[in-house]
């Protein structure tokens, strides 16, 4: 499958599917969901300064981000789980949240391509 966005590894995607449509949709969709699942909770718990919720979500889309190579949004993860340790949650995140919903958009718009 020709590398159409950058978010997605689609040689991983292409491995699973073995060439069954129906199941590359099915996958594309899982992403979907985890990924809307990812952004309510990920925003309301910076919003609501709560590091569990936080924590929950990161946790929760682990799997997804291995298996499906999305790196970039990895690297968001990564990086606001740094400034939380470093700052605590009385910091402002308006930036990071800013640079995570960027990111989500964009892979949103990649999925949407699929589904």
């Amino acid at each position: 499958m020709e590398s159409i966005g950058r978010h997605i590894d689609y040689d991983k995607v292409e491995e699973m599917v073995e060439g069954d449509e129906e199941f590359r949709t099915q996958l594309f969709q899982a992403i979907q969901v985890a990924i809307r699942e990812l952004q309510d909770t990920y925003a309301k718990g910076i919003m609501l300064k709560d590091m569990d919720m936080i924590r929950q979500a990161r946790h929760k889309i682990k799997p997804t981000l291995f298996l499906f190579g999305l790196e970039t949004l990895n690297r968001t993860l990564s990086d606001g789980k740094r400034l939380m340790s470093a700052g605590g949650m009385d910091q402002d995140f308006s930036d990071h949240l800013r640079s995570f919903m960027g990111v989500i958009n964009e892979l949103q718009e990649e999925l949407e391509k699929f589904v």
